[in-house]
Parts: structure tokens; C-alpha cells; sequence
């Protein structure tokens, strides 16, 4: 009796097919341990954390290098972004507006008052600064006031009463409504005023010009034929 299986037989069309099949599952089972220790962190569930602020600490003010610093602003006034020039080359400047003999009078009586020379080493920053400005060899002064914060005022009140009776660094009432309390009028302890000279415009060129008359036309022509 011939015994006959009821199921059909599938004819294998790729009989290489099972070898490759093979090796994919063993080379992705290469790559399991990698999948693993990545998977976790993908399936990990998002977890909001509220962060934890202190509005104690927006009331502190650290200062490390900041705290020498600030008397250099009197030199550097671009560390807080001023477009000036500092002491140093504020003397410089004044010193070059002298001849020679002149300068080497003036730098014989350097004065330092103001509040800001109270800082700890001003006095020796200003000799240091004009040892370096200065001819070789050649010798300065400076000297520091008393009393910096007020000595400015105190010589300003004895010069008022010194001068009291005259009319040099004096201004009247009518001066004073006509031209404002800015204004300065000169004298022997006063400032000297120099006036700015403001670059002068450039002339417009003739293309310039025409240039500038072409819409006028353009639109005197539309007018026209509307």
C-alpha cells in the first residue's frame, strides 16, 4: 500500500536562500548587544525635571578680578565701554600742546585731587605712567593732596572770596538768563574754552546733482501725459 502525504510539497526555488537567511539572523545577533545598551536609553520615559531656581543668588555680586579693576577705568575708560581717553593720555595730550622748556616746568608740579586718588597706588601709577611718557633720564613731581575730596572745593571757595569785589569769574543775572548755567566764562582758574571744529561737508559733485534731478523730470512727464 502506498502511503501518499495529503500535504503538497513546496518545491524550494532558492535552495540558497536558507544559508542566507541564516547568516542574517547570526549577524544580527552580532549587533544584539550594541541594540541593547542603546534601546534602554530610547524606551526610558521622558521625565520632566523642574528646574530649581535660587532668587537669592540674583542678589549676589561676586568680585574676584573685577574689584582691581575698577580703578583702571580711570586709564581704560573702554572697560565700560566709553570712547574717551584715559588719564595717562589725557596728560600726554595737554604736555604736547607745550614746547620742550614748558613741559619739563609743568611736569615738575603734578597734582593729584579728586576723589579718585584715594585708590590705594594712584600716586605711584601716575609717576609710573609719566616715567614712560617722558625723555630719559628726566625728572618729575607728584604730589598728592591732603585732604583729595575736598581740597578741590576749599581752593574754589577761597578764590571766590579772594575775588569777591571783582567782576574776573564772575557772571551777572542777565548773562546768567541769556546764556544758561553752562555757561563758562574764562579766567585765570577757569578752563579754557576750545571749540570743537566740525569736518566740513563734502560738495555734492554735478552727477550727483543730476542724479538727483532725473526723478523730478521723470515725474513732471508722467504728469504731463496723465
Amino acid at each position: 500500500v502506498d502511503v501518499v502525504d495529503s500535504k503538497q510539497e513546496i518545491p524550494d526555488l532558492d535552495p540558497l536562500g536558507s544559508e542566507q537567511s541564516m547568516e542574517d539572523v547570526e549577524s544580527i545577533n552580532d549587533f544584539e548587544p550594541l541594540f541593547a545598551e542603546e534601546q534602554p536609553e530610547v524606551e526610558k520615559p521622558v521625565t520632566t525635571v523642574q528646574p530649581v531656581f535660587n532668587l537669592a543668588e540674583y542678589h549676589q555680586l561676586f568680585l574676584g578680578t573685577e574689584r582691581i579693576r575698577v580703578p583702571e577705568i580711570v586709564f581704560q575708560p573702554s572697560l565700560i565701554g566709553e570712547e574717551q581717553a584715559g588719564l595717562a593720555e589725557t596728560m600726554q595730550f595737554v604736555l604736547d600742546r607745550y614746547s620742550k622748556d614748558q613741559q619739563e616746568k609743568l611736569v615738575q608740579n603734578v597734582f593729584l585731587t579728586g576723589g579718585n586718588v584715594i585708590y590705594p597706588g594712584m600716586k605711584a601709577r601716575i609717576q609710573k605712567e609719566l616715567l614712560e611718557m617722558r625723555p630719559f633720564q628726566s625728572s618729575f613731581q607728584v604730589h598728592l593732596a591732603s585732604n583729595p575730596v575736598l581740597d578741590a572745593w576749599y581752593g574754589a571757595r577761597d578764590w571766590a572770596l579772594e575775588y569777591m569785589n571783582r567782576e574776573e569769574g564772575w557772571i551777572t543775572r542777565k548773562d546768567y538768563e541769556e546764556k544758561g548755567g553752562e555757561y563758562l566764562k574764562e579766567h585765570c582758574a577757569s578752563n579754557v574754552y576750545v571749540p570743537i571744529r566740525l569736518p566740513k561737508q563734502v560738495p555734492r559733485t554735478a552727477e550727483t546733482s543730476a542724479s538727483s534731478k532725473v526723478p523730478g523730470t521723470a515725474t513732471n512727464s508722467i504728469s504731463e501725459q496723465t
